[in-house]
């Protein structure tokens, strides 16, 4: 089947890439500035509308996969890929290096200032700080990536369409029309979305991974470091993208997985067992405790601000990547029940990100009550990434753990941004079979292109700007998640009628 790429979204998203990325560049200061102006615009305004499209995204996979519609199986064949395999490429894909940095550090964000009233650096505080992470990265987060995933499978595998791409999702509305203004819109919402996520994730993540060099090496920590570990990422992720899916990330992916849990399993044992082990279940409690009301809070009363600034911008980041995730996950899905996608996206992928948040977040939150390490005062006087470097530090054989934490750092963002590049290229090319992975030097393209916007990020600030390029650019997918939601259902009620 031949390729060609579709001018119309490839020529968009790169506009819209340089875009972002020149003003940045040219003029950071003033882009920030302009950039936290929309970001706090958006979030006052359409802050209850992120968080009522995550409950009930939420309930709509739940539906379908307790229904009878979970028995559907996308295609007749097996599995493609064996369940580890495919649980590690979604894993991957789905979290990237973000979730290290996020995991260690988080709650020293929250125990400063705490939701639903309670007072800083409180017990209180500390209940909410080592549970509310677990909420932003669980199940709300991986529904947002099994949506997109259901709507574009299902037309995909079962219905026989042609595209594999975000504007799928809305066959139903759009069947006939796959070329039509409507959906190559929603399909540069989409790539836009994924290239200001994707650039933001990686504006994050480069600091971090900068930091563990440099105390590896000695080498000065700084924006010339950081170019240095873009370089060797982009290269990375540029050689699997050319290897391809089965030889290139589901390879490093197996691989990155096995890393990442020996590495959980050091810090584990090396740690406080015994206080990183209360907390994991003291937190798990606490979150079931208050899942509904972490779900559906938007501080209307006392607006704090802290939804705004973490579990809108989570959803906002969450919305970006789902359509990749959608596309990605639709790709290595082949065979498996839309019951199967739903539990294994929800369960196992929040279980994944929690081991994380478990291990690690209580290393760094027991240092600071026990008082070996002021993580939070390193992280308010110097920065998120030096704070994680310290709380490491505090470990037996602490240059191991940081090297093996750096390379399972790399890896990882190199099997994000691949699996993006790949669905990139994907969605600007205009027919694509099955079994079929876009033109080699369309992907490795996009593999280079998403590595320019983090470094404006970076230039212009680092985390609080990546922040706010990514609430930004994913306002208007959000309402697209309405739409393919309804057309999910209503395709699936059309070919499956009550007997």
């Amino acid at each position: 089947m031949a390729q060609q790429v579709d001018r119309v979204n490839f020529g968009l998203s790169v506009s819209v890439l340089l875009g972002l990325t020149l003003p940045l560049l040219v003029f950071p200061s003033q882009t920030a500035a302009v950039l936290a102006s929309i970001y706090a615009w958006i979030a006052t305004t359409f802050g209850w509308f992120y968080i009522l499209t995550g409950a009930s995204t939420l309930a709509l996979v739940l539906y379908i996969a307790f229904s009878r519609y979970g028995s559907i199986r996308l295609g007749s064949e097996e599995p493609e890929f064996p369940t580890y395999s495919w649980v590690g490429m979604l894993f991957a894909a789905g979290i990237g290096s973000g979730m290290l940095y996020w995991s260690a550090i988080e709650w020293a964000y929250y125990v400063q200032v705490p939701p639903f009233g309670a007072e800083p650096f409180s017990d209180k505080a500390y209940d909410w700080a080592a549970s509310y992470g677990l909420h932003h990265w669980g199940f709300v987060a991986w529904a947002f990536y099994s949506l997109p995933t259901l709507a574009i499978a299902y037309p995909f595998y079962v219905r026989k369409s042609p595209q594999l791409k975000y504007s799928n999702s809305a066959q139903y509305w759009l069947k006939g029309r796959e070329n039509s203004w409507p959906a190559r819109l929603m399909d540069s919402f989409f790539m836009i979305a994924l290239i200001g996520g994707a650039g933001s994730s990686l504006g994050i993540s480069t600091p971090l991974i900068s930091a563990l060099i440099a105390r590896l090496t000695g080498i000065p920590d700084g924006f010339e470091l950081e170019l240095f570990v873009v370089g060797i990422c982009v290269a990375l992720f540029s050689l699997s993208v050319w290897l391809g899916l089965t030889r290139g990330i589901r390879r490093l992916s197996d691989v990155n997985l096995l890393m990442a849990f020996l590495f959980l399993l050091f810090v584990l044992f090396a740690g406080d067992t015994l206080f990183i082990l209360s907390m994991a279940v003291n937190s798990v409690g606490h979150l079931l405790q208050n899942t509904l009301a972490m779900t559906f809070w938007t501080d209307p009363i006392a607006n704090t601000g802290f939804v705004g600034d973490w579990t809108v911008f989570y959803w906002a980041w969450w919305i970006a990547y789902a359509p990749f995730i959608g596309i990605f996950v639709t790709r290595i899905s082949r065979g498996r029940t839309l019951r199967e996608v739903v539990f294994g996206m929800l369960c196992l992928g929040s279980l994944g990100v929690w081991l994380f948040f478990f291990v690690l977040g209580n290393h760094s939150l027991g240092l600071q009550l026990s008082g070996e390490v002021d993580v939070i005062a390193v992280m308010n006087a110097e920065s998120g990434t030096v704070a994680i470097v310290a709380g490491l530090d505090a470990l037996p054989f602490a240059a191991v753990a940081i090297g093996l934490f750096c390379v399972v750092a790399i890896i990882f963002v190199a099997t994000t941004y691949d699996s993006a590049s790949y669905t990139l290229a994907a969605t600007a090319s205009t027919e694509l079979g099955a079994s079929q992975d876009p033109a080699r030097w369309h992907r490795v393209f996009w593999a280079i292109a998403i590595a320019i916007l983090p470094i404006g990020l970076m230039y212009a600030g680092g985390v609080r700007e990546a922040q706010t390029a990514t609430l930004v650019v994913s306002l208007p997918l959000t309402f697209t998640f309405w739409l393919t939601g309804i057309a999910l259902l209503k395709s699936l009620r059309a070919d499956h009628p009550p007997r």
